[in-house]
């Protein structure tokens, strides 16, 4: 199995890949010490940094950023080929008389910009009452539901492998799950089980609305050819905008628990203005958001799905390891870190039962006996839809397998 392609260079995907993993792992962090973060609000009190979709905003805005930044280098270099061939995003339709005007693939853009918008801000409500490793590791769930939906409304067949490797995700995510509670009295600033339970929820909720935004791009913009950066780039944008004019309106006019709104956004930047510290974290944030789209845009036309989960289990490894360090290293009252429960060892084995359950879903490890569909030209791809190039990752929808006949068992070598 080739690595490279396109005579890319071993160095400069190690490079790219070390920012992948490194920039991916701070962002993760650094939205969680955002949230367990304080300063003065507008009453002049000091008060944590609750605000979910100011987390939402930035990852959004730093999309946007890329987009922005993108352009300007292709307006100023003198080189056509600013991006590699990599980089290109693959049409889905083979219909090549399909023709859509480049204004409205960039509005077709916007739905899932929309989808994004929902799936991140209910993610981030769940990581204010989640421990960071444990956010990581139940992410992997997405899976799960891209796969069912696929069943349902795309009527996708899934194979024996499949439904093994779901199986074993359900597991894994079970015992994560119940890690969790059972060991999290024992953690620093550790919440009731009632809120544990609700960032679940939360999180489950927000995986279930990114898997429908894959089924939903599968229907929609089977003829948006767009390249990968400038997908990123305007999804940034339109999820920006909508959460200046729509998002933001609606959460100041609803009642809640901010000021008597859902969140208040002239409260948010008042906190954020009498911080440095947090003024630092959004900073560094859209930096490492930014840098993490653009690499891995740049690396994903080289690199296999068994090297993309890699890196997922190494940021979530990473993360963990980070929050032990902190809490026995440095201060084990800090709200970021985490402590090595009694119940931890189950979280690690979940862990482990999670990265095998996604590698016999993605054909990764073969189970002996269980029919494979033979590969296909054209059936996987780096990019399945859109979305899948804002999320940076294969998408986990099952393939379209043509009709052909099944080999009865995995072919051995």
């Amino acid at each position: 199995m080739r690595m490279v392609k396109r005579g890319t260079s071993i160095w400069l995907i190690a490079v790219y890949v070390s920012c992948m993993i490194i920039s991916g792992t701070v962002n993760t962090i650094t939205t969680k010490m955002q949230f367990t973060t304080t300063s003065i609000n507008v009453d002049g009190v000091k008060a944590p940094f609750t605000k979910p979709w100011f987390a939402t905003f930035n990852m959004l805005l730093a999309m946007a950023l890329v987009g922005v930044i993108d352009k300007c280098v292709r307006s100023c270099s003198s080189s056509a080929n600013t991006l590699a061939p990599d980089c290109e995003y693959q049409k889905l339709s083979a219909d090549d008389n399909k023709n859509m005007s480049h204004t409205k693939k960039v509005i077709m853009v916007a739905i899932p910009a929309a989808f994004d918008l929902l799936a991140t801000g209910l993610c981030c409500m769940g990581m204010l009452f989640l421990p960071a490793s444990i956010w990581q590791m139940l992410k992997g769930g997405s899976l799960i539901f891209c796969a069912t939906f696929s069943v349902a409304f795309l009527k996708r067949k899934l194979y024996g492998f499949h439904w093994l490797g779901l199986i074993i995700c359900v597991l894994g995510l079970s015992t994560v799950g119940m890690s969790s509670v059972l060991g999290n009295s024992d953690q620093p600033n550790a919440g009731s089980n009632g809120d544990l339970f609700f960032g679940m929820t939360l999180l489950v909720l927000g995986q279930v609305v990114q898997a429908a935004q894959l089924i939903a791009e599968e229907w929609l913009m089977k003829d948006v050819d767009l390249p990968g950066m400038q997908i990123i780039g305007w999804e940034g944008i339109w999820g920006t905008a909508m959460m200046l004019f729509v998002v933001y309106p609606l959460l100041f006019f609803c009642p809640g628990k901010d000021h008597g709104h859902a969140e208040d956004v002239v409260d948010t930047f008042t906190m954020v203005y009498n911080s440095p510290h947090l003024f630092a974290l959004v900073l560094i944030y859209l930096c490492s958001c930014g840098s993490f789209n653009a690499s891995g845009i740049a690396v994903t036309g080289a690199l296999s799905a068994t090297h993309r989960m890699m890196m997922d289990a190494s940021r979530t490894s990473v993360i963990w390891v980070y929050g032990l360090t902190v809490h026995y290293r440095y201060d084990p009252t800090s709200p970021y870190g985490e402590a090595w429960t009694s119940y931890s060892w189950l979280q690690l084995v979940g862990f482990f039962i999670l990265v095998v359950g996604q590698a016999i879903y993605g054909q990764i490890f073969r189970v002996p006996g269980m029919a494979v569909p033979p590969r296909t030209p054209g059936v996987d791809r780096t990019f399945a839809t859109p979305g899948s190039a804002a999320l940076l990752i294969s998408s986990p929808l099952p393939p379209a397998y043509p009709d052909v006949p099944i080999p009865e068992k995995s072919p051995t070598r």
